[in-house]
């Protein structure tokens, strides 16, 4: 009887993973204990993906007149579905063929490219990746400094935005500091609680004002309206 390997999820993806069958018979390795499980890695997603871009999402529907932009929506969700499948069985077929990536891997996407295309898609997944990066997180740091401004503001003690993007950042630096997401857990729980507390507080706000607010009269959607909504509803879907 073969023995117990820790990809045993290959034989569900067989029919996806091209030559699987055949090369499935994968010597037995040790499974390294205290990493990401499948609860953790999910609330690191759905921290990740449901932020400050889905509070956006009500704004980017008014240039669109309404239909449009939840068909784009629907279709951003459909796309990151999609996308994520196939990164996943693209790191199944890199564990199945390449022992060397059967343990922790600090670059998985552009290990996956230059695997695909060669040495040239590493590099154009890492310049992907550090411009995403790059622009998301110049975003949140002026969000979180605006946001921080207008709090200390109230009680009349004020500095100017750019002060405050330095002390944001400063903050923030000794998180880049951890090894892998398993180090700072605690983070991406309590990114999921705030965001999960920001949508109740708006749909209780609705409901609660739902008798005051008049009827609104959308205008027609214009190209301006669109642009503006695809990159909303794309920083909304984490770029």
């Amino acid at each position: 009887m073969a023995p117990q390997t820790s990809f045993n999820n290959l034989k569900v993806l067989e029919p996806l993973v091209p030559g699987s069958s055949e090369k499935g018979q994968i010597t037995q390795e040790v499974v390294k204990h205290g990493g990401l499980g499948i609860l953790t890695a999910a609330i690191f997603l759905a921290g990740e993906m449901a932020g400050s871009g889905v509070l956006a999402l009500p704004a980017a529907m008014i240039g669109t007149g309404g239909w449009l932009g939840l068909a784009l929506i629907f279709l951003f969700t459909a796309n990151a579905g999609f996308s994520g499948t196939r990164l996943g069985l693209c790191w199944i077929m890199l564990e199945e063929r390449y022992e060397e990536f059967r343990g922790e891997v600090r670059d998985p996407y552009p290990a996956i490219g230059e695997k695909a295309v060669g040495r040239w898609g590493r590099i154009v997944s890492m310049i992907a990746i550090s411009l995403t990066l790059y622009g998301g997180g110049c975003v949140f740091i002026v969000l979180i400094a605006q946001l921080l401004g207008s709090l200390v503001a109230s009680v009349g003690f004020s500095l100017s935005l750019c002060l405050w993007m330095v002390i944001v950042a400063v903050c923030l630096m000794p998180l880049t500091w951890m090894g892998t997401p398993k180090d700072f857990w605690p983070i991406a729980v309590g990114a999921l609680a705030t965001t999960c507390i920001a949508c109740l507080l708006v749909v209780v706000t609705c409901i609660l004002d739902g008798n005051q607010i008049q009827e609104k009269v959308f205008p027609a959607p214009t190209a301006d309206g669109i642009f503006k909504a695809f990159g909303s509803i794309m920083f909304a879907f984490a770029g």
